[in-house]
């Protein structure tokens, strides 16, 4: 295991992982972290300060200055941005005579050196010399590196009676098959589930989401030089779910087990957006390229695959938007923006664009395999209907679906069907389709085609939802158009996908003004969504991370605004 934790912290870079992880441990050795990471904020050096003691030694200050990877030369004196040695100097030089608390002067100071890796042989000498040279009675040096980083994680956040043998030994199998991501998240789902086990107050809670997000680190690091983040997108977005139902009712936003969740959802992010810039933004503008890929022959492989990273993309962009609006609301732009919320915005047009060329350039995205990909595109719709300079493509997309949709049922092609497993889609691909008993059985309910009628007519596709709802009369007499929403069990099993949960309102009318009145009375009725804590506490994205995550539509309250400005 310390092995396992000396590479993971090799791999941390400076800014946002290492210094992220630092104050978790410092606090977990029950030091009183009194300064942590501030980007913007000068320091004069320190990155992160706390008092306490160590290894049971008299009560000092520990002054850390922080740095990724290996001590080089480069890192060390050099021309590398913010090298150690500089830092070390502001230290001693400003902040120790202008910055320390007045209450901590009387106490000897320990200045860490820290970093993931070890120091290089070569400037071993000039280190040293350094902290003989400058140590004197009420200021020493020490280094934390990767082999003391580790051990203190290990004794510390991952001790035996908080993380046991058995938690240990999943993680090492997570990492073992990260090759194989859907065997390496079940580990890490195990994991999850032990450590979390045994919470039940805020204090327990809290630590054990601190645990499982420093496993989620190490997860990530290993993913991340391996060069298949899979495993760690997977398991992240389970972490982040079940740490919520675990921290909801704790959660005010202010205590110790609200950061504790702060910090894994921080993780979550981290964790997406590298998955995004790494894996889908570079490719999304090359025709054919993810399609390609996906590095099968079979069309069912590409169809799955592409609505699944479609679904991926929009989640990512769901959580952009919700951090724009709110900082929207707490900080109006009347005089401009922020650099945040202009760094968001734009952040959040490079995911619309990525969405919009997805389409363009990979076409089995016009046309569904599977009904259930009718959550996915709800994703992608909903945060779509938010920006209006994307209306035309919206519309030439959900025409092109259900031309398409159409088009297949009618001439016996790959049309949508309720089975998800992939043995059913082949065995739907080889089948005789032309057969109405076959037929009727496999198309016997949806969620898509009400779901296209709703936006067939929120974008005012009057011919193209005229066909459709011609279609569904025809063609569909048979199937149980419907539609779900959250009841009062959603709450207990969203995040948690205990139990299956929510009601679905049948008969879904599929005229295009009948079916948007149909769902505004649904959204009123059904207002148990707004009772949810996820959407009480300001993080209504998490909603849509499970409905993702655990197969459940995407619920209409999602576009309540956008239904009345249509009206």
């Amino acid at each position: 295991m310390k092995l396992i934790l000396k590479q993971y912290l090799a791999s941390l870079k400076e800014r946002k992982e290492l210094d992220a992880v630092l104050p978790d441990l410092l606090s977990s050795m029950g030091m009183n972290v009194f300064i942590s990471p501030t980007r913007g904020v000068k320091e004069y050096g320190v990155d992160i300060a706390a008092v306490g003691q160590v290894n049971d030694q008299d009560e000092k200050v520990y002054l850390f200055s922080v740095k990724s990877g290996n001590l080089t030369r480069e890192t060390w004196n050099g021309s590398a941005d913010q090298a150690l040695r500089p830092s070390l100097d502001e230290i001693q030089d400003s902040f120790i005579p202008c910055r320390l608390p007045s209450e901590h002067m009387d106490k000897k100071i320990v200045i860490c050196l820290c970093f993931g890796g070890d120091v290089n042989s070569g400037i071993r000498q000039e280190v040293s010399g350094y902290e003989r040279r400058n140590t004197r009675d009420n200021i020493s040096f020490e280094e934390w590196n990767g082999d003391k980083l580790s051990e203190f994680i290990q004794q510390y956040l991952l001790k035996e009676e908080l993380l046991p043998s058995s938690s240990q030994a999943l993680l090492r199998k997570s990492l073992a098959l990260l090759e194989e991501p859907e065997s390496s998240g079940k580990h890490f789902s195990l994991l999850i589930d032990e450590v979390l086990s045994n919470a039940t107050d805020a204090d327990s809670v809290a630590s054990s989401i601190t645990r499982i997000n420093v496993c989620l680190w190490v997860l990530y690091s290993w993913c991340r030089d391996g060069g298949n983040l899979e495993a760690a997108y997977l398991s992240s977005e389970r972490a982040l779910l079940l740490a919520w139902d675990k921290v909801k009712d704790h959660y005010t936003g202010r205590n110790k087990s609200s950061k504790s969740f702060d910090s894994i959802l921080a993780t979550y992010q981290q964790i997406t957006d590298c998955y995004v810039d790494r894996c889908l933004i570079p490719y999304v503008e090359l025709k054919y390229a993810l399609s390609y890929a996906v590095h099968s022959p079979c069309s069912i492989d590409v169809n799955i695959k592409l609505f699944d990273v479609l679904g991926r993309l929009s989640v990512k962009g769901h959580w952009i938007l919700d951090s724009l609006a709110k900082s929207y609301a707490e900080k109006p732009p009347t005089d401009g923006e922020s650099e945040e919320q202009k760094k968001l915005r734009l952040r959040l047009i490079d995911v619309l664009r990525a969405i919009n060329l997805l389409v363009v350039n990979n076409p089995m995205l016009l046309s569904p395999y599977k009904d259930s990909q009718a959550i996915d595109l709800g994703l992608a719709l909903t945060l779509l209907s938010n920006n209006s300079e994307l209306d035309d493509f919206v519309q030439n997309w959900i025409s092109e679906m259900v031309n398409m949709c159409i088009f297949s049922f009618e001439s016996n092609g790959m049309y949508p069907i309720v089975h998800n497993s992939y043995e059913k889609l082949l065995e739907h691909r080889n089948k005789d389709k032309a057969d109405s008993n076959y037929k009727n059985k496999v198309t016997e309910a949806s969620v898509l085609y009400p779901l296209l009628a709703v936006f067939c007519s929120l974008y005012k596709l009057d011919s193209v939802s005229q066909d459709l709802e011609t279609f569904a009369t025809d063609k569909l007499a048979h199937s149980t158009l419907q539609y779900w929403y959250p009841n009062q069990s959603s709450e207990q099993d969203m995040y948690s996908n205990l139990d299956t949960h929510g009601s679905a309102s049948t008969d879904f009318p599929m005229n295009g003004s009948a079916a948007l009145e149909h769902i505004k009375q649904e959204c009123g009725n059904a207002d148990s969504f707004k009772s949810m804590s996820a959407v009480t506490k300001g993080k209504a994205p998490l909603v849509l991370t499970a409905c993702r995550c655990y197969r459940y539509p995407v619920p209409f309250h999602y576009i309540e605004d956008f239904l009345n400005i249509s009206e």
